[in-house]
């Protein structure tokens, strides 16, 4: 209606803008309107209009809004049942990769190894053990060592105490180191596995391993100490020493002597910590263990110089 009414002052003012000087002079309104009246009518209806114009984008900008938040749920519940959403949402595969390369190093934690170094090269299976004790030296701890070499007794642990197999699982240790070797007899080797010790009793250098006791302690700190006499692979020799043996706990004694006589078989360090032929021994299981007996076994099948890999 306003545009209409509009439309109609603005062609009466158009009228009255052609009429030529004569035709003013006679005519000086329109339908009882002046010009001036009917364009100051023509400005307010435009103004109206522009006003009206403005309350109408307003009214659609609001509905817009409205309708485009109204449609956001629908929009995302799209995506989330789309294959879009698996680029957003699902983080699966980086978790599997994660696990997977976590067991892998787990597993690799695994394959300790045990060093071979030469062997004896006997014609039975016996080697002469010679006991030289100084004065202050007590039969108790005497017995406590001819133990540590000449028992054939087991013990087993559980595997999850040193972190080599889950709860329940367990693992087989020796006292002595003729009960370990005789658990392996019936395996073949190309050298005879020394299974029966001798001890013998004399002040000479008699015997095939010396075991010297000295109440003195080492100036470089060490417990016990191996030197082995060799040709070519072939040990011919080995001297035992333990020091400061008066302040050693029984406990103590059998530990570094089984350690320092697995020395004089030929064998060397062992990686695992909680080895008995580690470098540094850890009293937590103390006797010799089945990879200690598999690297015997490796050793007497001239591997020397080679490394046995636990299966623990």
């Amino acid at each position: 209606m306003m545009r209409k009414e509009l439309g109609e002052t603005t062609n009466q003012i158009r009228k009255l803008e052609d009429k030529n000087n004569t035709e003013w002079n006679s005519l000086d309104l329109i339908e009882g309107k002046s010009i001036d009246e009917l364009k100051k009518h023509e400005s307010k209806l435009a103004q109206e209009i522009s006003e009206i114009q403005k309350e109408i984008k307003k009214s659609h900008s609001k509905k817009l809004l409205v309708a485009e938040l109204s449609v956001l749920p629908v929009v995302f519940l799209l995506i989330v049942f789309s294959g879009i959403a698996n680029t957003l949402t699902d983080f699966t595969p980086q978790q599997t990769t994660d696990i997977m390369k976590t067991r892998y190093y787990t597993e690799n934690l695994r394959g300790d190894t045990v060093d071979t170094w030469k062997s004896w090269r006997l014609v039975g299976t016996t080697l002469n053990v010679n006991i030289l004790k100084s004065p202050r030296v007590t039969e108790h701890q005497i017995d406590i060592i001819k133990n540590a070499i000449a028992s054939e007794n087991t013990i087993e642990f559980d595997d999850s105490i040193v972190h080599k197999g889950p709860k329940g699982s367990v693992s087989t240790y020796y006292e002595g180191w003729a009960g370990a070797i005789k658990s392996s007899t019936e395996k073949q080797t190309i050298y005879n596995l020394p299974t029966s010790f001798n001890f013998i009793d004399t002040s000479g250098g008699e015997g095939d391993i010396i075991i010297t006791l000295s109440n003195i302690k080492d100036s470089d700190g060490y417990t016990g100490y191996t030197k082995s006499i060799t040709e070519e692979n072939e040990i011919l020799k080995s001297f035992i020493t333990i020091y400061d043996i008066s302040n050693l706990s029984d406990q103590q004694l059998s530990t570094i002597i089984r350690h320092e006589f697995g020395h004089a078989l030929g064998l060397g360090h062992s990686t695992a910590p909680e080895d008995l032929m580690a470098p540094t021994i850890d009293m937590t299981i103390p006797y010799i263990s089945e990879c200690n007996v598999d690297a015997i076994v490796d050793l007497y099948n001239a591997n020397e110089g080679k490394q046995t890999v636990c299966e623990k």
